[in-house]
């Protein structure tokens, strides 16, 4: 287990915070991998924001209503130190021929950013939230895919205006207009998105694979 302190917090909407830590020398990690972090006795994973070549370990966080960790890491001061324990998990890219669509909604987009920070291209994004302000890192996310779908499932905001712009859930999308083929999907975020497009994928693109990772 190790201890890293607080170096920044950086609120992106009334939820969602990034949190930044320092990195232990001995610490190493590949781009989508998570870890646990642990504070007075309560753990919870958090996947990497960093690419593995970064200085500092940052994290997006959202704060759960009830939730003991994050409300706690969301208050925390600079300087305050947490544990955690080393990286782990299996949503990493792997090259391919196929064509790689990442799906995420919330903070599930962090993997995604990770990898795209660590140099990972050719990829189509499809990135889901109710309101724009929820499209996390859509600026830089948009430079490194060779498509980015944002999808926006809350009430039509007057003035929002975005290329490719799908009205509704991302699996609305996939479901509407991926072509037969064979893909290579990554996907993150809440357990019914995860459950729903594995279900569309298995039963409408046999054949294609699925890495996934869900969280509460």
């Amino acid at each position: 287990m190790h201890r890293i302190s607080i170096l920044k917090r950086e609120w992106l909407d009334d939820e969602a915070f990034e949190l930044t830590f320092d990195r232990p020398d001995n610490f190493s990690f590949v781009a989508g991998q998570h870890v646990t972090l642990s504070l007075h006795g309560e753990e919870r994973d958090y996947t990497l924001l960093s690419p593995p070549d970064a200085r500092e370990l940052r994290f997006l966080i959202r704060r759960i209503r009830g939730g003991v960790l994050s409300g706690a890491l969301a208050e925390l001061a600079p300087g305050s130190s947490v544990g955690m324990s080393q990286a782990k998990g299996y949503l990493i890219y792997r090259p391919t021929d196929r064509p790689v669509y990442f799906v995420a909604n919330g903070v599930g987009i962090a993997p995604f950013m990770a990898m795209a920070a660590s140099g990972v291209r050719g990829f189509t994004l499809v990135h889901g939230a109710r309101e724009v302000s929820g499209l996390f890192y859509r600026r830089a996310l948009t430079m490194a895919a060779s498509r980015y779908i944002p999808c926006l499932s809350g009430p039509a905001q007057p003035g929002i205006m975005l290329l490719d712009l799908h009205r509704g859930h991302v699996t609305d999308y996939i479901d509407r207009h991926l072509k037969p083929g064979l893909y290579d999907f990554y996907l993150c975020g809440s357990r019914p998105m995860i459950h729903d497009m594995t279900h569309l994928l298995d039963e409408h693109f046999p054949g294609t694979r699925i890495y996934s990772e869900a969280y509460s």
